[in-house]
């Protein structure tokens, strides 16, 4: 490891009241032979520090790795997890920042691009920037049609743009690609509440409801 390397872990010494866990992840970390053994206990590090709420030592190490790395593949890995970080507290303009850094990384694992991509288009569609939501959902899609989340997202996109079909048919194809996706469930039960038109316009997305009668929207009365 070089000394760049260890210069990431400078400011997080444990404490005499740190638990053996820690000292044990971040003595790893400052041991470890390569910089891809370094990336990897760097990624244990994080996410130990996920685990126990202490999101801003997580943030300082991805942060100081970025400042010193020159691979772009594990750069954008760390701007994804501090993404990931701005997303849980809420705060989707600095989410939507990172995501979109780390695209600009151009990372090559399709699954990366994939959340990045999708990610993105929640960020947007919280931001109620739904057009643009729209375009990075379809990029995920693009890659990987067999996944929830990118129907689900472009559901939200398109109801934010008053596309109230385009927006039943995404949230019943999330439904398809993952039948446990309750989310898209409950967002597609509750576009139907709001627009009980859709029973008539769109019959095909009542079986998204499963077999309980009593999970299905009210048909309006005629």
């Amino acid at each position: 490891m070089s000394i760049t390397e260890k210069k990431t872990t400078a400011a997080l010494e444990p404490s005499e009241e740190t638990p053996d866990t820690e000292e044990l992840l971040l003595a790893r970390l400052e041991n470890s032979a390569t910089s891809d053994d370094y990336f990897r206990w760097l990624l244990f590090v994080v996410g130990f520090y996920r685990g126990i709420n202490k999101v801003d030592s997580a943030a300082r190490l991805l942060e100081g790795f970025i400042e010193l790395s020159k691979d772009a593949e594990q750069s954008a890995h760390c701007h994804l997890a501090l993404g990931q970080i701005a997303t849980d507290e809420q705060r989707h303009e600095a989410a939507l920042n990172h995501f979109s850094a780390a695209l600009e990384l151009a990372p090559k694992r399709r699954k990366v691009v994939y959340v990045l991509h999708n990610n993105i288009g929640y960020c947007l569609n919280s931001l109620g920037r739904f057009s643009e939501g729209e375009e990075h959902c379809r990029a995920a899609i693009e890659i990987d049609w067999t996944r929830a989340s990118g129907y689900r997202n472009l559901g939200v996109s398109l109801e934010g743009q008053k596309n109230i079909v385009g927006a039943a048919w995404a949230l019943v194809e999330a439904v398809k690609a993952d039948d446990m996706d309750n989310r898209a469930r409950g967002l597609l039960e509750k576009l139907f509440v709001n627009h009980p038109a859709l029973v008539i316009q769109c019959p095909w997305a009542m079986h998204a409801f499963g077999a309980d009668q009593s999970n299905h929207p009210e048909t309006p009365v005629t």
